[in-house]
């Protein structure tokens, strides 16, 4: 069988897990690192230095750009709109004069969301959807002037991207079912774990009581109630809490006012391998959102056989299985969570089958290379196309 001809794909995220944390930022450089490892070619547009240009690094194989913008996070009370849109900007021009060198253009969430304007690349240009505006900005009040404002403005680009797109990738089902796009243009193609970084411990030296929060501490992760809700319950239960964000004081002082010092944890930002070192020292992950794309969380706490306890929504059920590799919770009512978290601690055999479970589960449908075999494909059939 003759060998296919390698790609070359430009990709565009604004940051990498590096310069920022985040689902997005860690899905485009492993989606990255298994498509240069099957051969192809391929090139990271992501943010840079206003006062230092243009800028190439090449980092395991991979070359990434880093182009000049203007930081509009300095500029309040406009920060989140402006700095979105600047980067946008420079990159829109970028690819306009470059764009010819490369048989794929694919857009990460809304980095690129003014390539739209560029109507050569519709034949190459693919986007994936990681999450809408409009859902996951709907807790935002109107007096809140930036967020509000950026809604307005990332909702109606965000559109216009989506409909340029010649083909758009949705990280879950439940996500594609809010596209309004016809149903051979989407493609459900989740999100990967890496097992290259699993981190290891004896089940007997584990605290069967302390359950862990990765995330944002954000109104839409759910967090903040779940804090108050172990404050009435379940004296004996303890979480750590990993990730930073605008609710961090107020969970901070939520700790405080109930005595929580020795029960809840706020352990700030933690880099990649940190946290897969760390997962596996807790009974079960704990993740209560309102709204989650796919919670590419719960499926790192399962790759190390550690169960979750999620919130029962449709994207989440598309990866979690009740009693089977977790248990799933009403986000609505916190005291489902405490009570969860209580069962699991009280039956290790049971909280280890289900672990157990997920990590078959895991390894078996959610590999990097399995996502980049089936991301290639999408490209070969767009650049057959074109």
């Amino acid at each position: 069988m003759a060998t296919q001809k390698p790609l070359n794909i430009l990709m565009l995220c604004k940051s990498l897990p590096w310069q920022f944390k985040g689902g997005i930022q860690t899905h485009t450089w492993e989606l990255a690192r298994a498509l240069h490892n099957r051969g192809n070619n391929i090139t990271i547009l992501n943010a840079g230095s206003y006062k230092k240009g243009v800028e190439s690094t090449v980092k395991e194989g991979i070359e990434i750009i880093q182009i000049p913008y203007l930081p509009g996070r300095y500029f309040k009370p406009l920060a989140i709109l402006l700095e979105e849109f600047a980067f946008n900007w420079s990159a829109k021009n970028w690819v306009k004069n470059n764009h010819k060198h490369y048989d794929i253009i694919h857009a990460q969430g809304r980095s690129g969301y003014l390539l739209y304007a560029i109507k050569a690349l519709r034949n190459k240009l693919i986007t994936t959807v990681h999450g809408l505006i409009e859902i996951e900005s709907s807790r935002h009040k109107w007096y809140n002037i930036d967020k509000w404002l950026h809604k307005l403005m990332a909702a109606r680009l965000e559109q216009k991207q989506l409909n340029a797109s010649k083909q758009l990738i949705a990280v879950s089902k439940d996500l594609k079912s809010h596209l309004n796009h016809k149903e051979e243009a989407i493609e459900v193609i989740s999100n990967g774990v890496n097992f290259t970084k699993m981190g290891s411990v004896l089940p007997s030296s584990k605290d069967h009581t302390r359950f862990l929060f990765i995330g944002r501490l954000h109104p839409i992760k759910n967090i903040l109630p779940l804090v108050q809700a172990m404050s009435k319950s379940a004296p004996f239960l303890k979480l750590d809490i990993v990730g930073d964000g605008e609710l961090r004081e107020q969970i901070k002082t939520e700790i405080v006012k109930n005595g929580l010092e020795n029960r809840v944890r706020l352990l700030g930002e933690m880099t990649g391998n940190q946290i897969n070192e760390l997962i596996p020292n807790y009974q079960a992950l704990v993740l209560p959102s309102h709204y989650e794309t796919q919670g590419i969380v719960l499926m790192e706490a399962n790759a190390q056989a550690i169960p979750v306890i999620a919130s029962d929504i449709s994207a989440i059920r598309e990866t979690v299985e009740q009693n089977h590799n977790g248990l799933l919770c009403d986000p609505n009512d916190l005291g489902t969570f405490v009570n969860a978290m209580v069962y699991l601690s009280n039956d290790i055999q049971a909280a280890q089958h289900m672990g157990l479970k997920g990590q078959v589960k895991v390894l078996a449908n959610y590999q990097w290379p399995t996502i980049a075999n089936k991301t290639e494909a999408v490209y070969r059939k767009i650049a057959a196309s074109c």
